[in-house]
């Protein structure tokens, strides 16, 4: 299998970073977290859609500046086990690696890409005014947009979905599954992802998706 696979798509929540959110630790770091977390209560108590939920959580950036500080915590952002290993071993073996995420912004994902030489890095796009957030969301990265962003990864590329392979854990990986050649469900939040994957597994360490390109 790992001879047509070209490309490579990572997930950010739950897969590179170990948790949840890592939106949620940046805001935590700048003093934000109280309102995440009330936002976390309200997606589970109001049945938010996704882009409601992206919606408000934009609001919770209105006026901060991604420079600087920002930019330097998202490179201090503490990553899974093996996770920058993992990555070197890939590229140095020759695929194409990047990110695609639901989680956060085009502002983490600048200084991110940076941090781990990604070869792509997509997410959602937040609104800006006078060099801060203006609190706004102009693209959401629903599940159905992961799928379209590999497409056109791969469209630039003069490649295919078979040279495609996607590392997801969630429900929102679900399309981009449907697009790779290969997928692993790391750590699923359930059955449905695990059930939509090509393979599946359940470790603390990234290094043991190797096995599947190596």
């Amino acid at each position: 299998m790992h001879k047509e696979i070209k490309v490579i798509a990572f997930d950010l929540d739950g897969v590179l970073y170990d948790g949840p959110s890592a939106a949620f630790h940046l805001a935590q770091q700048v003093g934000l977290g109280k309102k995440y977390q009330e936002l976390f209560m309200r997606m589970a108590t109001e049945n938010l859609t996704f882009e409601e939920s992206v919606r408000q959580g934009a609001m919770i950036w209105e006026g901060v500046e991604f420079v600087g500080e920002y930019r330097q915590l998202v490179k201090e952002l503490p990553l899974r086990e093996e996770s920058e290993e993992t990555l070197d071993v890939l590229k140095a073996a020759g695929y194409q690696i990047g990110c695609i995420s639901s989680g956060v912004s085009q502002f983490f994902m600048e200084p991110f890409a940076e941090k781990l030489n990604l070869d792509f890095a997509h997410s959602n796009i937040l609104g800006m005014s006078n060099g801060k957030h203006s609190g706004t969301i102009e693209y959401a990265m629903g599940g159905h947009q992961k799928a379209e962003t590999a497409l056109r990864i791969l469209q630039e590329r003069n490649l295919s979905t078979k040279n495609f392979a996607s590392i997801g854990d969630g429900t929102n990986d679900i399309d981009l599954f449907g697009v790779s050649a290969f997928s692993i469900a790391f750590n699923p939040e359930n059955e449905e992802v695990s059930g939509a994957a090509t393979a599946t597994i359940h470790s603390k360490n990234l290094d043991s998706i190797l096995e599947y390109f190596i």
